[in-house]
């Protein structure tokens, strides 16, 4: 029988992605394998349909789900804004615990593009010591800051391209301690924040990989209730300097993301809220009114969805205004070098 592979995908209160991410998979996946949904608060109602519509899907809740349902439904009545903003790593960190050695990690909000065997990606990581494999590098590979190395089953290796000194060094600049990297930024000495991570980003993915187990879990602890992923990059950083790692990406990008939506984003000076937006697009797709692969493989064309807003008529989610918010949210990546059109 060949390898088996766990799916797992990351969800949150978007219903409307969930359904067009594991359409996907079954539309492009092929291989031996079994998917997860690890879900942070997804109103039940929604979930039922994913059910419905996937029922071979296992679902698993965080431990904060019930609340964190109430808040949202309490947020888009009007009432309290949403506040439980605490990442669910217990969830993810048993959902890994159960997975298969090799393992694939999306988010709602990816969805795949390409045909991929993810049994034959298994096996050659296994057989080569890949520890993980890239399938998204943001449709520009001139940010991808590694050195490009053996090609072989769809996947090419690749070698670290990181800022030169001892992993203490580095790790220290990263995680910020004694406010080093503050004074160094202020002196001209050092990237800006997110800048000088980049091309430790070679070393660690949000999601739109496949993993080995023992790695990521290497990567996260139970105790981490943030998402500030410098962590992540630390602790990636001293994995490779103390055990043979190789790292990959996939010849072609397998997945795509969005950059019109998010979970829980709001921009200064832009007046939208995304939670009573994703209110309102999630029961439009309850209603049947929209298509979970409206303009796939692309995201989904802003226009077509108008009417979601128009309908609503809500003053805290405005087409116009999220038209403002989805300028402000690209303008983030397109300075990182992502294609986000």
């Amino acid at each position: 029988m060949s390898t088996a592979v766990s799916i797992l995908v990351k969800s949150f209160n978007r219903p409307y992605y969930l359904d067009r991410c594991l359409r996907s998979i079954y539309e492009h996946v092929t291989g031996n394998f079994t998917i997860t949904v690890l879900d942070d608060g997804t109103p039940p109602a929604y979930l039922a349909e994913i059910t419905r519509r996937y029922p071979q899907v296992k679902i698993e809740r965080s431990e904060l789900y019930d609340a964190k349902v109430a808040q949202l439904e309490a947020h888009a009545a009007g009432g309290p804004k949403f506040s439980l903003r605490s990442i669910p790593t217990k969830l993810w960190i048993a959902g890994v615990e159960e997975a298969t050695p090799f393992f694939c990690l999306l988010e709602d909000d990816i969805w795949m593009t390409q045909p991929v065997s993810l049994t034959e990606m298994a096996d050659y990581m296994q057989a080569r010591q890949v520890v993980m494999t890239k399938f998204y590098w943001g449709g520009n590979i001139n940010t991808f800051q590694a050195n490009m190395g053996v090609r072989g089953n769809g996947l090419q290796e690749y070698e670290l391209s990181l800022p030169a000194g001892p992993e203490w060094w580095l790790r220290t600049l990263l995680l910020n301690r004694f406010k080093l990297h503050s004074v160094l930024h202020r002196l001209g000495l050092a990237k800006e924040g997110i800048y000088f991570q980049l091309p430790f980003y070679s070393l660690y993915s949000v999601a739109s990989a496949v993993f080995s187990k023992d790695y990521w879990l290497n990567l996260w602890q139970a105790g981490q209730q943030q998402a500030d992923e410098v962590h992540q990059l630390a602790r990636a950083l001293r994995w490779t300097r103390q055990r043979l790692s190789r790292f990959a990406k996939s010849e072609v990008e397998l997945t795509q993301t969005s950059f019109i939506s998010s979970a829980t984003n709001m921009f200064k000076g832009v007046d939208f809220d995304v939670i009573a937006a994703n209110h309102h697009l999630n029961q439009a797709w309850l209603r049947g009114r929209f298509d979970a692969m409206q303009n796939y493989p692309r995201d989904f064309d802003p226009a077509a969805l108008k009417f979601v807003f128009d309908e609503a008529n809500d003053p805290r989610c405005t087409y116009a205004n999220w038209l403002q918010w989805i300028a402000s949210f690209k303008q983030v990546y397109a300075s990182m070098g992502v294609v986000v059109d």
